[in-house]
């Protein structure tokens, strides 16, 4: 994990602590300090700059609690509306995870037994959850509580067929979607990353 200064410059490359790791999305906590989540293994790490400078730790460990599967497992992170939690979502499952920010413990999103298999990237605006489920090539929206302890779909729609989505953030206004070539044995260019993730 690399942090870098507003302008650029390189601060800090850290290993994330473990030796099952694959370091998968990142939010941004109220406390300035960055979250990864782990598709490896039911973790989420923080990085955040203390009195020795820059370091990643394991911050939460949600073993015994999430049930692990071969497959991506972890991947996108928000934080809740009301910043006390951070909410993740698991792949292999279709689940919805609560992470607490004061004690780290794990609870799961009541989401009305939802099919979200295949979840990945997660981007929250207000209550609307948008979570890009890859392999599915569906979109599902969500109306999502703001301590982040259940959900409501509100609908699921199919993506370009000829795309995997992964991830998405918003930047001024607009969401944008990653492109990640997984069904490709080979990725070949162009690589990109799109507004208008739907089918036509």
């Amino acid at each position: 994990m690399w942090v870098y200064s507003a302008s650029g410059e390189l601060l800090a490359a850290l290993e994330a602590p473990g030796d099952n790791v694959f370091v998968n999305d990142v939010a941004i906590g109220p406390d300035g300090a960055a979250y990864f989540t782990n598709s490896n293994a039911p973790q989420v790490f923080r990085v955040a700059f203390g009195p020795s400078g820059w370091n990643a730790e394991l911050w939460a460990d949600g073993t015994g609690t999430i049930k692990q599967l071969t497959g991506f497992n972890l991947g996108g992170i928000v934080v809740s509306r009301d910043r006390q939690s951070l909410i993740v979502a698991q792949g292999t499952t279709g689940q919805l995870w609560r992470f607490d920010l004061g004690d780290g413990s794990v609870t799961p999103v009541d989401t009305g037994g939802a099919d979200l298999t295949n979840a990945d990237g997660l981007v929250l605006e207000g209550s609307r959850l948008t979570v890009v489920r890859n392999f599915s090539r569906t979109i599902a929206t969500l109306r999502l509580s703001s301590d982040g302890r259940s959900a409501e779909v509100l609908s699921q729609r199919a993506t370009d067929p000829d795309r995997v989505l992964t991830t998405a953030k918003v930047l001024r206004g607009r969401t944008l979607y990653v492109d990640s070539k997984f069904d490709e044995t080979v990725a070949a260019p162009p690589y990109q990353v799109i507004t208008d993730p739907f089918t036509r």
